[in-house]
């Protein structure tokens, strides 16, 4: 008998609940919102989520218009409109890492595809941004690469530096907006990666095994602190959704981290987000680890969570929490019980009525997390410091 995908069961479910909408709020309320501020634009949102009609839609949609603003940007670019053409590349860029993340199949040509275009488009935006953007390649294992954008703050001198890590396979294109960056106007340069896992390394074969993504972080903050734009006295991690995980093992064991702030929270147990959300997230991890047989994942799940607790525990870098206390991958008990692990300085923000994404509150949490990260790698905060926050969204 052919081999089915992990809860495929459910697709059915999913697809109804697609045709129920016109926006993927359904699936994953508050994404809107957070797309929006990444340079995601409400139109062609509109027009992707209106021509979408099953799960299988997406990707081919979001290649229609991710080809469709490629083609705006090559003409804008032969025309000479740099600026124009840099927003244009960007707005593909970000369309065509829609398309080829909801392909999570090791060598489908439609992913290879994509992701390719995806970098293109991405490398013709940051040729016209004079250096300020720039992508680097950091070797971490024998045959293996971590990918890493360096977002320059302007101005001279050596400044405060963040790490950034994406979530589940989710690409460093994604984020920060070059157009829209709390990080750089605030005088921090920013660098996003992809690990283990994630977009180029999975384009590579470069899977998340335990402990990798932060073996791989490491070395690339080893890039980072030897940069004569960082002052290396002052790096902080910042990390979203999946990337909550990420950001602390990382903290956990270099001392060179003084500031982690985790938004989108994953920091639960694993079994709401595999066996009780929508089923793409297992799919999509089981993806990323390059794992084919469920119960074999089901085991390497409950090692990454041994693992990923017992970092928690050592990390001594201060600590920001941001979430939600309707998140539907990381419930309030879950966040509670994690933070009460922690022997760091601690605080959590969390808004009511908002999801897991978090974009019912973006425009307004992103500028907060620069603000905090800035002042944490300044002033840090007293050993002991617990201070947890219920906000009105």
């Amino acid at each position: 008998m052919r081999r089915q995908a992990p809860r495929g069961g459910q697709n059915w479910i999913f697809d109804n609940f697609i045709k129920l909408t016109d926006d993927e709020d359904i699936l994953h309320p508050g994404m809107m919102g957070v797309r929006l501020e990444r340079g995601f634009k409400y139109a062609d949102m509109e027009r992707v989520f209106h021509a979408v009609k099953g799960r299988r839609s997406f990707p081919r949609e979001w290649a229609r218009h991710a080809a469709r603003q490629e083609s705006l940007a090559d003409e804008a670019a032969a025309a000479g409109r740099t600026v124009t053409a840099s927003q244009q590349y960007h707005r593909a860029a970000l369309y065509w890492g829609r398309a080829q993340h909801l392909v999570p199949v090791d060598g489908h040509p439609q992913k290879i595809e994509a992701h390719a275009r995806m970098q293109r488009c991405y490398g013709e935006m940051m040729s016209r941004l004079g250096g300020a953007v720039t992508k680097h390649v950091i070797p971490f294992a024998p045959g293996k690469n971590a990918y890493c954008i360096f977002h320059r703050a302007p101005g001279p001198g050596r400044k405060p530096t963040v790490l950034y890590t994406p979530g589940m396979d989710a690409a460093k294109e994604d984020f920060p907006n070059p157009f829209n960056n709390e990080f750089t106007r605030r005088g921090m340069n920013i660098v996003a990666m992809d690990g283990p896992g994630q977009a180029e390394c999975n384009i590579n074969r470069t899977w998340l095994e335990h402990g990798n993504y932060a073996l791989a972080g490491r070395k690339v903050l080893d890039f980072i602190a030897e940069q004569p734009e960082v002052d290396a006295q002052r790096i902080g991690v910042f990390g979203t959704s999946m990337g909550t995980r990420y950001g602390v093992e990382i903290a956990a064991d270099d001392s060179r981290v003084k500031a982690v702030v985790g938004q989108m929270p994953c920091v639960g147990p694993s079994d709401v987000i595999f066996e009780q959300a929508q089923p793409n997230f297992k799919r999509i991890h089981m993806y990323m680890t390059n794992i084919k047989e469920e119960q074999e994942f089901n085991a390497f799940v409950d090692k990454m969570d041994e693992n990923f607790f017992a970092a928690a525990e050592r990390m001594k870098a201060a600590y920001l929490l941001v979430g939600g206390d309707m998140d539907e991958l990381c419930p309030p008990e879950d966040i509670a019980a994690f933070l009460n692990r922690l022997n760091c300085p601690k605080e959590l923000w969390l808004y009511e009525d908002v999801f897991h994404p978090g974009g019912e509150v973006a425009a307004d949490i992103y500028p907060a997390i620069a603000d905090w990260m800035w002042d944490a790698l300044h002033n840090g905060r007293p050993s002991g410091y617990d201070k947890r926050l219920n906000l009105k969204a």
